[in-house]
């Protein structure tokens, strides 16, 4: 396969990652109104909200869904939002198609979950949906705006099916259709015939376009875990704003497929964390005098990660040569238990020491005083690690109110109400200065998420999928800002970069992933 043909189909799977969350919020829209109103007339959000009887903080994160997709235009002035029609669209033309999307969620919702179950049968309903949506995506024209919702679908058809026969295959990506072969047949038999008529239909039997897709199952992993979300979300808009957190002390996540969400990860994470590694290896061939006593890993999920950094220091460091003499404190903080239980059992297995304990990044002071009471640690002697956390911290209203001149353009929600921007971003600031007393010795290296202007998103379509980022954590209550928001915030607080041990991702337009080495 030629590299343009690659790019094409890269870009397909962007679209496929929007779609599936378009499915789940377009049809919900356009049943109330809101969807019409919006390309006819627009509006602000709060009276939007009040005159629709929606939540204002999850309204905006769908409206700004549309933005991102070129549909709409956000006018921002102090707390208002104001949306309107975009320039150079056709609304008619887009409503007309966007009808569709509904066929998407029909079949969503019979299949959620599909993938812990593959050796069960199809129901009748999904296969008569599946039919339908096939039917939509067949009729669906191959031109401008109209090619655009027909990968929206097919992303929604196609995305269940990949991730399940990526967890059949295993930890390694499907690389041939021997592999695919071996993984279907562990699918009930009412299952092989329906994916069997899905390549045939998309093409993708046999084919190179269909192995691309294949081997890339990982990539969906993540979007296609927040599904349960995508379904709730005429009850989160128009509902109960707190519906998603419904739940008991010790009880599962209802928003997100946790299981689903940590494989994904794992898949589409790796090229990050190589970085990582060259930022570890620096800090560790330093003078051992100079060097931190440990890691602490906050967010530690199963331990894979702060196993991998120990064997990092312990194959190509400095330290990794003098462990007799300065052993590698390893501590795993993580808020819940059940990974900590999977954290502790990785250690043992793997025949490692390590320190396990509960842990809420918004309020290291308590991580702080529990790890020196329960495992005679200093916090503030460990090089402290995340991934993919800082965003996913429950709201603190900032202490201090900041002025009017704020940065971001995203759309934030806490169970519902729609936060301030500025208010965002002084929490932010606000939760860096918690961490300053603890990582100005030896620094804070993370990993963190981040959307974009949605006027960029727009024009860059397929190049990323800003839509689906903003839908699975604007509805999940995470707080995704830009990366100079996000810098600036640290910078305040009196942390600064270390540029050399720094990276973006993409490097060469608006990011959505950074490393970031942070000093005092």
């Amino acid at each position: 396969m030629n590299e343009q043909k690659s790019k094409e189909l890269r870009s397909q799977l962007f679209f496929h990652l929007d779609g599936l969350a378009l499915c789940g919020v377009v049809p919900v829209l356009d049943e109330v109104g809101i969807l019409e109103r919006s390309f006819i007339a627009g509006g602000d959000v709060d009276e939007l909200a009040g005159e629709y009887r929606a939540n204002a903080g999850y309204l905006n994160v769908s409206l700004r869904m549309l933005c991102s997709q070129g549909l709409l235009e956000s006018v921002r002035s102090m707390d208002k939002v104001c949306y309107r029609p975009a320039v150079g669209i056709d609304p008619p033309l887009w409503y007309k198609y966007a009808k569709a999307y509904a066929t998407g969620r029909s079949w969503l919702k019979n299949i959620v979950g599909m993938w812990n179950y593959p050796e069960q049968p199809l129901s009748q309903d999904a296969i008569i949906s599946m039919d339908i949506l096939l039917d939509a995506v067949d009729d669906m024209p191959n031109n401008g705006i109209m090619e655009r919702i027909k990968f929206h679908l097919i992303g929604a058809l196609v995305s269940p099916w990949l991730v399940t026969l990526g967890i059949l295959h295993g930890t390694k990506p499907i690389s041939s259709w021997d592999d695919h072969d071996a993984a279907v047949i562990k699918m009930h038999e009412s299952k092989q015939e329906a994916w069997g008529k899905v390549l045939q239909a998309l093409g993708w039997d046999r084919t190179e376009e269909g192995k691309f897709f294949l081997k890339r199952s990982s990539a969906y992993g993540v979007t296609t875990s927040y599904t349960k979300t995508f379904l709730w979300v005429k009850e989160i808009i128009f509902g109960d704003g707190g519906c998603l957190w419904r739940i008991e002390p010790g009880e599962s996540e209802i928003h997100v497929d946790r299981t689903l969400n940590v494989w994904g990860s794992g898949g589409a994470h790796k090229a990050y964390f190589s970085h990582l590694d060259e930022v570890i290896k620096e800090i560790f061939n330093a003078p051992i005098e100079t060097q931190p006593k440990g890691i602490c890993d906050m967010g530690c999920g199963n331990g894979a990660l702060l196993l991998h950094l120990m064997e990092v220091v312990k194959a190509e460091s400095l330290r990794g040569k003098n462990l007799d003499k300065f052993p590698l404190i390893l501590v795993g903080a993580d808020f819940n238990q059940e990974a900590l239980i999977a954290s502790s059992d990785h250690f043992k297995q793997e025949g490692v020491d390590g320190h396990f304990i509960w842990g809420d990044i918004g309020d290291p002071d308590r991580l702080a005083l529990d790890l020196w009471d329960l495992h005679s640690v200093k916090l503030g002697d460990l090089l402290s690690v995340r991934s993919f956390l800082d965003h996913n911290r429950i709201f603190n209203r900032p202490l201090i109110d900041r002025p009017d001149n704020t940065s971001s353009t995203g759309a934030f929600a806490f169970r519902g109400e729609r936060l301030r921007i500025r208010d965002v971003e002084q929490s932010l600031k606000e939760h860096f200065q918690k961490w300053l007393p603890y990582v100005s010795q030896h620094g804070l290296l993370l990993v963190e998420l981040h959307t974009i202007d949605p006027e960029d998103a727009a024009e860059l379509q397929g190049l990323m999928p800003a839509t689906a980022y903003d839908a699975t954590h604007g509805f999940a209550d995470q707080y995704i800002v830009e990366v100079p928001v996000f810098d600036e915030m640290a910078n305040e607080a009196g942390l600064i970069i270390d540029k050399t041990n720094s990276r973006t991702f993409p490097s060469d337009r608006p990011a959505t992933v950074s490393i970031r080495f942070f000093k005092a």
